[in-house]
């Protein structure tokens, strides 16, 4: 903590005072910040090299649940994106227990699942269905894409593409004349959109659209956009 360019975010005590969980980072000027983390540090901690204390960057929703418990969360989307296997194993940290859960940011309370889009193919085989969970229309979670036989349940993830909180990457879509894809989005995300496809999505192609006139400024797909290539 004496290095000239730490940098604090935030402290969160133990219930008892006796210990912090602090969220902290290295200022690298131009670069941004970098090298930090989050730290389980008894107070007389404070003095000491953080990094003997820090715990896995990958957890998120970090917070006491006892003076020697924590609860923490994976973000499993990536994983279902990728379609590989995750492990949930708990941790111990300077004598604290740190319980690890999956989260997939749907939260027991999102009981609603609003559908942004669904179409069906020109050919009658398929249904495009782009949806979201929210436990308000105020607060938008990102949006699934799934692509499944006509008649078929929509599966609790996108089978297709899985956004995440930053963006939905895609803000239009629907099916093109030869059962193709169309997916609108923007100059600032179409480099990404690629990153958030399922590996192992429906064989079906798409083809990706820029359109900044209309959506240069959005950041989430939502249902009054009219589509663009019908």
């Amino acid at each position: 903590m004496t290095d000239p360019d730490y940098v604090e975010f935030d402290r969160k005590y133990s219930p008892d005072g006796s210990k912090i969980l602090l969220r902290y980072g290295l200022d690298l000027g131009a670069l941004g910040y970098g090298q930090g983390g989050k730290a389980v540090l008894n107070v007389s901690d404070t003095t000491k090299n953080l990094r003997e204390f820090t715990i896995q960057a990958k957890l998120i929703r970090v917070h006491w649940t006892g003076n020697d418990a924590i609860s923490g969360s994976i973000d499993i989307i990536p994983y279902i994106r990728s379609g590989e296997t995750y492990e949930i194993e708990n941790l111990s940290v300077n004598n604290v227990e740190i319980i690890v859960q999956p989260y997939d940011f749907i939260e027991p309370d999102f009981h609603r699942r609003v559908i942004e889009h669904r179409e069906t193919s020109p050919n009658e085989k398929y249904e495009l269905i782009a949806y979201r969970y929210c436990k308000s229309i105020t607060a938008l979670n990102f949006i699934h894409v799934s692509v499944v036989e006509k008649g078929q349940e929509i599966p609790k993830y996108g089978n297709y593409l899985i956004a995440d909180m930053q963006s939905d990457y895609v803000f239009d879509g629907g099916w093109a004349s030869d059962n193709t894809l169309v997916f609108y989005t923007n100059e600032l995300y179409a480099e990404l959109v690629q990153y958030f496809l399922v590996k192992n999505r429906p064989s079906i192609e798409y083809k990706l659209i820029v359109a900044n006139e209309k959506f240069g400024n959005v950041c989430r797909w939502r249902k009054q956009h009219d589509s663009l290539h019908r």
